[in-house]
């Protein structure tokens, strides 16, 4: 069936253990939720950076990615050309605001803003939304072991979640974060193996698989064609996905958290900088290799594969060297692994923070917080495994995590965006936008035919309009729930400030919110350079 040889197995017993290990060593010191959540607020921002970007190449990208290349070619790239712009929005809107209210969760700052129920809406379909998604995200790896093993898929289901969860309840944010920096490179290392060994053995090498890419229209990644039903359309990729991604990245709590670890308003936008530049040409890379397999194929004889999740994982353990397969298959389980710690901790942070200390113990020792941290840790790995044991009838992996988030992104990103842009936004208004949001999906989805990722935008812009229409009947909200919680009021920035110790602190943070100022625009000018170099390799 395959290659994988006792070598291998050794190589990824020990690299998975090893990561396990060093993902528990962080939990030593740990003494409050902010350090189990935030990291303490110290992590360096290239760390964070990679972390974002790990995440989104973890196993899910690894396994599901180069099916998309394989089946489609380059035309669901559209899904993530719209990362630069997303990033310019957030460097500029919600990650300044979450991180100088000094928040753990983005839904704290709602009920700063707002009030209660909002706060507790939008963090329970975070959980509901979130916990879904990560079972799918357990069962991408749970695959892969099972392909290359012969072992039961819900076996090794179980096998990867005790691992996880095991360590992520000791080592917290800090584990999510520097796990993720390691497996980032063995990731990278196995897509750069894996190009090799199909270049070296086709025999018109790189550029007979682009020529025969482009003969079957693979290349073809730009339709300006705008038909709504139209899937992967350019519109549907720019217009939709970048309300899907600002949703992800700036209103799901396992993103955002971890932008706030960093150690100023700064790095925490340095980190999304990495994310806006380089997610969008490593997921390139992962669909050129698709594409770089489907070359292969056509000239050794087709895949025998039973669904394209497995397309990629046989074609390692096949061919590439004894050793180095183990090594790539166990960074595809830290990966997930990783990927599956930071949706754990962020579910417990926001079970903590948003439900357990705000309703059910009020005045607990931070001794106790941590401890309640942990256990609400070890609930949400034992729901995303039951969940994971029928994420296999779902589809693509990739798809199914992102269509599970399209029924509830669109209308969280709208009751944000109304209480950052709308002053006369109020909690009546927040709640019933929320609503309307969501139900506005799922109309979308039942009786319409377009493509999914319009759902974000159709759930964002029903929730504003609706929020801001039922805020008009209710009264204004009162000063304390404004002041310094709205997108152009400096209340924040003063009233922080007056709390440094000396001048010289109050300089330093201003020269360095003035030194980020340009790179919105540079990420904006780096979006029109990505649909150029598509536009090369379409007319190529």
């Amino acid at each position: 069936m395959n290659n994988f040889t006792t070598i291998d197995f050794i190589v990824l017993i020990v690299y998975v253990i090893g990561i396990a290990l060093f993902g528990a060593f962080f939990g030593k010191g740990q003494k409050s939720t902010k350090d189990y959540f935030l990291g303490g607020r110290n992590v360096p921002w290239w760390a964070i950076g990679l972390s974002v970007m790990a995440t989104q190449a973890s196993a899910i990208t690894f396994i599901g990615a180069p099916g998309w290349g394989y089946e489609g070619g380059l035309d669901r790239i559209n899904t993530y050309i719209n990362l630069p712009l997303v990033m310019a929005f957030l460097m500029v809107t919600l990650v300044p605001f979450f991180y100088r209210t000094e928040v753990y969760t983005a839904y704290e700052y709602l009920e700063r803003r707002f009030d209660t129920k909002t706060r507790s809406l939008t963090a329970a379909l975070f959980l509901v939304s979130r916990g879904l998604a990560t079972g799918v995200v357990l069962y991408a790896p749970a695959l892969v072991l099972s392909v290359v093993t012969g072992w039961n898929v819900n076996l090794t289901i179980a096998l990867m979640a005790i691992i996880a969860i095991a360590y992520t309840v000791l080592g917290g944010i800090s584990a999510v974060i520097w796990t993720d920096v390691i497996q980032m490179f063995v990731l990278w290392l196995g897509a750069i193996l894996a190009i090799i060994t199909i270049v070296g053995t086709l025999p018109d090498g790189f550029s007979g698989a682009v020529s025969l890419g482009a003969q079957e229209g693979m290349l073809e990644s730009l339709n300006f064609q705008f038909d709504l039903s139209a899937e992967y359309s350019i519109w549907a990729g720019v217009i939709g996905g970048f309300f899907l991604h600002v949703a992800y990245f700036g209103a799901d709590q396992s993103q955002i958290q971890r932008v706030l670890t960093s150690k100023s308003i700064k790095e925490s936008k340095m980190s999304l900088l990495i994310s806006g530049l380089f997610i969008f040409p490593q997921m390139l890379l992962f669909l050129f290799i698709g594409i770089l397999l489907y070359a292969y194929y056509q000239y050794v004889g087709q895949p025998d594969i039973e669904n394209l999740n497995e397309l990629f994982p046989l074609f390692v353990v096949n061919n590439l060297p004894v050793g180095i397969t183990g090594l790539i298959i166990a960074g595809v389980f830290a990966a997930a692994m990783s990927s599956l710690d930071s949706a754990l901790n962020s579910l417990s942070a926001v079970t903590v923070r948003d439900f357990y200390a705000k309703f059910l113990k009020k005045n607990g020792s931070e001794a106790h917080y941590l401890k309640a941290s942990r256990w609400a840790t070890i609930f949400w790995g034992i729901y995303a495994t039951i969940f994971a044991f029928f994420a296999g009838n779902l589809g693509p992996v990739i798809e199914t995590v992102n269509q599970i988030g399209s029924y509830f992104y669109g209308a969280l990103l709208g009751v944000f965006l109304l209480a950052i842009f709308v002053r006369r936004a109020n909690g009546t208004g927040a709640f019933a936008g929320v609503i309307a949001g969501m139900a506005a999906v799922w109309l979308v989805i039942t009786f319409a035919e377009i493509s999914w990722l319009y759902n974000n935008a159709v759930g964002a812009v029903v929730s504003v309009l609706v929020g801001y229409g039922v805020s008009l009947l209710a009264p204004a909200p009162k000063k304390e729930k404004t002041q310094g919680l709205i997108f152009g009021d400096k209340e924040p920035l003063q009233e922080e400030l007056e709390k440094r110790q000396s001048q010289a602190e109050k300089v330093k943070e201003l020269e360095e919110e003035r030194s980020m100022k340009k790179w919105p625009y540079i990420l904006i000018a780096y979006f029109f350079v990505t649909l150029i170099i598509l536009y090369l390799f379409q007319v190529a």
